[in-house]
């Protein structure tokens, strides 16, 4: 249990002596971005009376806003198919606001294999009402009850939105701020993109040139220190905790840090092997071909956070030959649900990597895939690999800019949303939240098609994340201008507006301390915080 108390107690000195390397000091990539080797962030440890008992966990990184630095989606959205040991094929979608992919098609997933995912065992109830979100977070619409009572029955689940052709609903009349507006959920089917979770005699081969590890054993290695802070850009009301990255990682520009999760979201209980971790997925903007990175960052001692860079990889190649790719995406959002991570894919749906193979590889050469004996991730000493996809299969182009997890709904969902702008989707306040249920007990999403349980527009512009919480769904935007940042609180009539972190990015729910969980990705002055769900006012 966190221990929260006010921010601003003294501080004392942080070490600032070099932090171990993955192979002594040597460069995290072609950049000035080292993964071992380099000096921490010389700023002070507080040691302030807002103390985490067993820490807590952070949430970062929804979508750079309107008109900043950072574009709405630096990585290629990949083009349908297999990807059966060829190089990435991208396709070249449509580019919608800075850089922003809207491909229908589907993510690749390596080694082709039957689709075996029908998760769930509960039947749909039946007919809604007609598409209302109440203030008790029982989400209703045109394609049947999303509410899942959780009491199995003798056959698989079936939605009601499977015996339906729903077409893609119009954009009603919307006023700013004025509640969310449902539409029909049916619209919206998502699929298992061919391929997934049935790779796993490949991933067997790469473990064979490997060392297969543990998160608890990559969460004990860590190299790098971050700096607990009692500041935030924007001084957002309730601030519980905060900490900055180091010296490198703060100011970095080839590396931009966005979407958040960690072990408050994988377990009920907030904790993984004993520690409380945080998640954290940073994209590459320089061209190096490093694709997507995860810090995963040990806070069990909050005032002495602690962490390491991961890479994700896309399995390639065969049983006989087998290697692997980065991932190129933006990143903007994060789940760490059992023993998966989803990652939101921006134009297309959610990638799946698995956290129970993890690989350490070689990092001598700062080279990417696998010889016959040896793979290498580009100095990076832990990978993480994907196994599976979901995609989008509607009409509609959804957009997945962000995501977070409802652990409290039966059953427990995905809730994933739209950044719009002036120049991103077809309006600024064209933005839809979508809540995707999991079967919580394989982890995966229910079915092998799945439909959202709710589905409406936000009437808020520039989300760059978002989260659902007892009937209210938060939103953080970076709509204010000079690069400030708004969190908006919002049920089916009203949002209500409040002063937020600068520049922020996707939320989490961190439902055991009472906190939610952001930071500003501005570089100079990137602050992960958690602010106390009480200081914001409820609609």
């Amino acid at each position: 249990m966190l221990v929260l108390a006010a921010c601003g107690a003294p501080t004392v000195g942080l070490d600032g002596g070099s932090d171990p390397g993955d192979a002594g000091a040597v460069m995290a990539d072609a950049g000035s971005l080292a993964d071992a080797g380099s000096a921490s962030d010389a700023g002070a440890l507080s040691d302030a009376g807002s103390v985490f008992d067993a820490g807590s966990v952070i949430d970062a990184g929804a979508l750079a806003s309107d008109g900043g630095a950072t574009s709405e989606d630096a990585g290629s959205v990949l083009d349908a198919g297999l990807l059966d040991g060829g190089a990435l094929s991208e396709d070249a979608g449509s580019v919608l606001d800075a850089g922003l992919v809207n491909d229908g098609g589907v993510l690749p997933v390596s080694d082709g294999g039957a689709l075996s995912e029908d998760a769930g065992s509960v039947l749909d109830a039946g007919p809604s009402d007609g598409g209302v979100l109440g203030d008790g977070g029982a989400a209703q619409d045109a394609g049947g009850s999303p509410v899942d009572s959780g009491a199995a029955d003798a056959g698989p689940f079936v939605d009601a939105c499977a015996s339906q052709m729903a077409a893609c609903p119009a954009m009603p009349s919307i006023t700013e701020g004025g509640g969310l507006r449902a539409i029909n959920r049916c619209a919206f089917p998502m699929g298992l993109a061919a391929g997934s979770f049935g790779n796993t005699a490949l991933l067997d081969a790469l473990a064979l040139r490997t060392t297969p590890v543990t998160v608890a054993q990559l969460v004990a290695d860590t190299n790098r220190v971050a700096t607990q802070t009692t500041m935030a850009p924007g001084n957002p009301p309730g601030l519980a905790y905060a900490f900055r990255w180091n010296m490198e990682d703060d100011t970095s520009t080839t590396w931009i840090p966005q979407g958040i999760t960690g072990s408050a979201d994988a377990t009920a209980s907030g904790l993984w092997a004993g520690r409380r971790v945080v998640l954290v997925s940073w994209y590459e903007d320089a061209g190096l071909q490093k694709g997507v990175r995860i810090a995963f960052v040990d806070v069990t001692t909050p005032s002495a956070p602690r962490y390491r860079f991961a890479l994700l990889v896309q399995p390639t190649g065969t049983p006989a030959a087998p290697s692997f790719t980065q991932v190129d995406a933006h990143a903007g959002g994060m789940v760490w649900f059992g023993s998966y991570l989803y990652m939101a894919q921006t134009g297309s749906g959610f990638r799946v990597f698995d956290l129970t193979r993890v690989m350490q590889v070689a990092t001598d050469l700062d080279v990417m895939g696998c010889t016959a004996t040896t793979c290498r991730a580009g100095l990076y000493k832990y990978v993480l690999p994907q196994v599976a996809a979901y995609t989008d299969l509607s009409s509609c182009n959804p957009l997945f800019s962000w995501v977070s997890l409802d652990r409290a709904s039966s059953p427990p969902a995905l809730v994933s949303g739209e950044y719009c702008s002036g120049t991103a989707c077809s309006a600024p306040l064209a933005g839809r939240v979508f809540h995707w249920p999991l079967d919580a007990a394989t982890g995966r999403l229910r079915g092998a098609t799945t439909w959202p349980t709710f589905a409406a527009y936000m009437g808020h512009r520039q989300v760059q994340g978002g989260a659902f919480r007892a009937g209210v769904t938060w939103l953080s935007s970076s709509a204010p201008p000079a690069g400030a940042g708004a969190l908006y609180t919002v049920n089916a009539t009203r949002g209500l507006t409040s002063q937020f972190i600068d520049a922020p990015e996707d939320l989490m729910v961190d439902e055991a301390n009472g906190v939610l969980w952001s930071q500003s990705e501005g570089a100079g002055d990137r602050v992960v915080v958690a602010v106390r769900f009480t200081s914001y006012p409820l609609p």
